[in-house]
């Protein structure tokens, strides 16, 4: 599967190369009613070719590059007169690119341009909404009012803490637990966090811990029916979300992924938000204490307070 960069670069490829026969297509239909037309482009062409020639030619040639860049421009002029006479704009025979900043080639001045950022954020989003309800997610749609007691003052430190996070974030921010009882928002706020962390350009990977480990299993295994790496993926995002650790089925296979997981995106500085409805002894007795230590040594814990949100909606 080819990553969000590589699906932005290729959208950008066949915008350039639309616009580019779109251009031709019109050339060629112009040129079709205005003889006077394709030879005038023909000249204007053949000028440019002659121009390069001289450019070689050292200073021998300088004197026929003025020559040529005056006689190509009284040529454009006669072109643009042309294109009047059939009630036509002067650009009519230019390649109209949709990002004119970098001509749909995806870079500018030896950087990546805003627009294929832009494509490269969008699938981001649309990774999210494929494997969440991220759209609903976000800080504004927020509430502390259903927390109650006191409840309220340590969810809204916690409120706090996520937003300025994912404001702060880069590939150095420190990882994450949430965890408490089922219904407190820790699904909500993590999935805030990739809303914002995707919108600044970073690459985020949310899953369910089952999904997850499942695809990492059919993977090992050669179960798994496409070029995909999910371990490579999981193991150098810039920020992975792992949403419900403790409701998959924990065989060795598990305990040793999971472990893998942490220990290795620690290793290599990267942030991890871990959801979970576990206790930190439980989180030691379900995989491995060396898991439990990693995450207590590493990860900043939020601990949720407060009851079901969604009882209370029901």
């Amino acid at each position: 599967m080819p990553s969000n960069l590589e699906r932005a670069k290729a959208v950008i490829d066949s915008r350039r190369e639309n616009a580019e026969l779109v251009a031709e297509k019109k050339r060629f239909e112009l040129e079709t009613v205005s003889p006077e037309l394709k030879e005038i482009n023909y000249r204007i062409s053949r000028s440019g070719l002659d121009a390069l020639k001289a450019i070689g030619a050292g200073s021998n040639g300088v004197n026929l590059i003025e020559q040529l860049a005056k006689q190509s421009l009284e040529l454009q002029t006669k072109r643009t007169e042309i294109l009047a006479s059939l009630g036509l704009p002067a650009d009519t025979l230019d390649v109209h690119y949709t990002c004119p900043v970098c001509e749909d080639t995806g870079v500018k001045d030896g950087h990546y341009c805003e627009c294929l950022k832009a494509l490269v954020k969008q699938f981001q989003f649309e990774n999210l909404c494929s494997c969440a309800p991220a759209k609903d997610s976000t800080f504004a749609n927020f509430t502390l009012d259903y927390y109650e007691g006191d409840a309220r003052p340590r969810m809204e430190q916690i409120y706090n803490y996520c937003k300025n996070w994912a404001a702060d974030f880069d590939k150095t921010s420190n990882s994450i637990l949430m965890c408490g009882q089922t219904g407190l928002g820790k699904t909500h706020l993590s999935l805030a966090i990739a809303n914002a962390v995707v919108a600044k350009g970073y690459n985020v990977i949310y899953s369910s811990a089952g999904n997850l480990l499942s695809k990492l299993e059919k993977e090992k295994f050669g179960r798994l029916k496409s070029d995909e790496s999910p371990e490579d993926a999981v193991l150098s995002c810039d920020l992975l979300i792992l949403d419900d650790l403790g409701t998959e089925f924990v065989t060795e296979f598990v305990r040793a992924a999971i472990y893998n997981i942490v220990n290795t995106r620690i290793l290599s500085g990267l942030p991890t938000i871990i959801n979970t409805n576990l206790l930190y002894d439980e989180i030691a007795d379900k995989y491995d204490k060396r898991v439990y230590s990693r995450i207590i040594g590493d990860y900043t814990p939020l601990e949720f307070l407060g009851e079901d949100i969604r009882q209370i909606k029901a």
